[in-house]
């Protein structure tokens, strides 16, 4: 029997396991803390956080960077559990901040592996048992109050060299993965199983699925901090291009969002830090069926009726050369044919031919190059994920009121937050809370037995 039992081994669940080393019990024994990860090791998405770099929260903290049901419980846990507390957390694991662009604060060491290897270190040295290879595959609250965990856990079986069998690799056993189921107990379940963004690294929703089961709610689930996939003849030919330009997204004819930064075309649409930002609300006009737009504004630096008499000033003074050849040098090679071609201008047009009208006609263009919106990018390629267990499910001590002793932390949960830091912060501050909540709930309730020993 454990005092308390962590499903995940993500950034909340390593949080989480980090803040019970030292925690006692009212005999002033230790707790014992097991971690369950399905993954062969805890932590993968956290190695690619930050491009590797584990942006591990930003200097601008406001709340309106978060967005979700649990919002209002998240500003209850950033009061307790707050930056300083944060920091002084990082600071004692061996990791001190440094500061890079629009906030972002990443470990000095600027990898996200000693941020791994640091919390797993605490972990190991405060006798919290990893268990990997473990997926949970049921839950059940016995009448005497503590739970019960079905797992099916992995195992390798060494296959003797036989021949025919397949099973050879360089004349040595090869490796099979087979499965056996356990069962586990504990008194309080911390579920740390985040959400659905970047299965790839082990992200599948089996924590929403776990919620479901439980009869709880959950806030429907689609993708966040990813690519805007545009429909347009010219994706494959932008690929590669990169502009700094104010961009405004439109839930059809009404402005929705707007952001600013360096925007990348990819083959299939547009990415980059404004892009990113205006995912989640693009995914959300999308999903209530409604068409979206992007508008860049190629030209920040002039209104209209300036842009209008440099072109007018340019053209006059490049009369002899075609549109494009007069547009290289001020424009981006591959964005000059469509952008002609998004005004209604042939691209071998004599510049000296230019009309005001149709001058006119590109500065428009220029000024609010009209996207239109496809999709966004799939679970595959986002970052985070919006929806999860909704606030009226849990308490501000992140505990379910229906399922006493079980908590809830971390992407799982109906919050997401904004590209730049938000999320990692979100999901290390509600570990360490539901962690402390959670040492908190074992003093309350009487438990037999002298617990699992810790490793």
């Amino acid at each position: 029997m454990y005092d308390i039992a962590i499903i995940g081994g993500g950034a909340s669940g390593l949080a989480a396991a980090c803040q019970t080393v030292g925690a006692v019990n009212k005999e002033g024994r230790p707790l014992s803390v097991i971690v369950i990860e399905k993954e062969n090791r805890c932590g993968k998405k956290l190695l690619a956080t930050g491009n590797g770099r584990c942006n591990l929260t930003n200097v601008d903290t406001d709340l309106s960077h978060y967005h979700g049901s649990v919002k209002e419980i998240a500003a209850s846990v950033f009061e307790k559990t707050d930056d300083r507390v944060l920091q002084r957390f990082w600071q004692d694991l061996g990791i001190e901040y440094t500061q890079g662009d629009r906030g972002k604060l990443y470990p000095r060491s600027l990898q996200a592996s000693s941020v791994l290897n640091a919390l797993r270190r605490k972990m190991e040295k405060g006798g919290v048992i990893e268990k990997t290879g473990s997926r949970l595959t049921g839950l059940r609250r016995t009448k005497a109050g503590y739970y019960e965990l079905s797992l099916l856990v992995e195992k390798k079986d060494p296959q003797e060299d036989k021949p025919g069998s397949g099973r050879t690799r360089g004349g040595k056993p090869s490796v099979k993965a087979v499965y056996e189921k356990e069962k586990l107990t504990a008194h309080t379940v911390l579920i740390c199983m985040g959400g659905k963004a970047s299965p790839q690294l082990g992200a599948d929703g089996d924590g929403t699925r776990l919620a479901r089961s439980l009869d709880m709610k959950v806030a429907p689930e689609y993708p966040a901090i990813c690519r805007i996939l545009i429909d347009s003849p010219y994706n494959k030919r932008l690929s590669g291009t990169k502009v700094t330009c104010p961009v405004t997204l439109w839930d059809q004819t009404d402005k929705a969002a707007s952001a600013e930064g360096e925007v990348l075309f990819t083959d299939e649409g547009v990415s980059g830090p404004p892009i990113l930002d205006l995912s989640r609300k693009t995914g959300q006009i999308l999903r209530s069926r409604r068409k979206a737009f992007l508008t860049l504004d190629l030209c920040p630096e002039m209104n209209k009726g300036q842009l209008f008499a440099y072109f007018s000033q340019r053209f006059e003074t490049l009369k002899d050369l075609s549109l494009e050849e007069a547009l290289e040098g001020w424009l981006p090679k591959k964005m000059i044919l469509p952008l002609l071609m998004t005004a209604g201008l042939d691209k071998s047009m004599v510049s000296g031919q230019m009309t005001g009208p149709l001058t006119g006609r590109l500065m428009d263009t220029v000024k609010a190059w009209t996207l239109t919106v496809s999709a966004i990018d799939s679970f595959k390629d986002a970052q985070v994920t919006v929806g999860g267990v909704t606030a009226d499910q849990i308490g501000e001590d992140l505990m379910s009121p229906a399922w006493p002793g079980l908590f809830w932390c971390g992407e799982v949960l109906d919050l997401d937050g904004d590209c730049g830091g938000y999320n990692l912060r979100w999901a290390t501050a509600s570990g360490i809370t539901a962690a402390q909540n959670a040492a908190a709930y074992l003093d309350t309730i009487g438990r037999p037995g002298k617990g699992a020993p810790r490793g």
